[in-house]
């Protein structure tokens, strides 16, 4: 039995310090620079005619590291209003990033449909939102509904 309860407290204790996992406060700024910089260099890209896919993944692929590092990190006051904080920006952030993945689609059929009506093809598509579009968001929506929530709570 006792052998049974410090499996049970290892397991847990190995899975606190996966959830507790921060970076460094500096690298927060690397990673929101770095993933605006990639960013810019993405639309840059398209605007100039870059169409090579394996670029364009590859550097959305650095971006996504990036911004999670970005969110990974610690902030530069570390208490337990952060902590609450931080956790409240992901419960948020995955409740959105599921709503705009079931809601998009069902944006562009709806507008597809009247499309089809007034032009008269009858053809309609369904657009599928990519891993990238949703992870994207995900990180995005974390980061700003923690900086917005720590902002507001703050000010009170």
């Amino acid at each position: 039995m006792e052998n049974q309860y410090t499996s049970c407290q290892n397991e847990h204790n190995k899975l606190l310090k996966i959830i507790n996992f921060r970076f460094q406060h500096r690298y927060k700024k690397i990673g929101i620079i770095g993933g605006a910089l990639i960013l810019g260099f993405l639309v840059i890209y398209k605007f100039t005619g870059g169409d090579s896919l394996l670029i364009k993944d590859v550097l959305r692929t650095i971006m996504l590291l990036f911004l999670l590092v970005a969110s990974l990190s610690k902030d530069a006051i570390e208490d337990e209003y952060i902590t609450h904080v931080r956790s409240q920006s992901y419960v948020i952030a995955f409740i959105c990033a599921i709503g705009y993945s079931i809601a998009l689609p069902l944006i562009a059929v709806l507008f597809d449909l009247l499309i089809t009506r007034i032009t008269g093809d009858g053809h309609v598509s369904f657009h599928e939102v990519s891993a990238f579009e949703v992870m994207f968001m995900l990180v995005c929506f974390q980061l700003l509904f923690f900086h917005t929530i720590k902002r507001f709570g703050r000010a009170e």
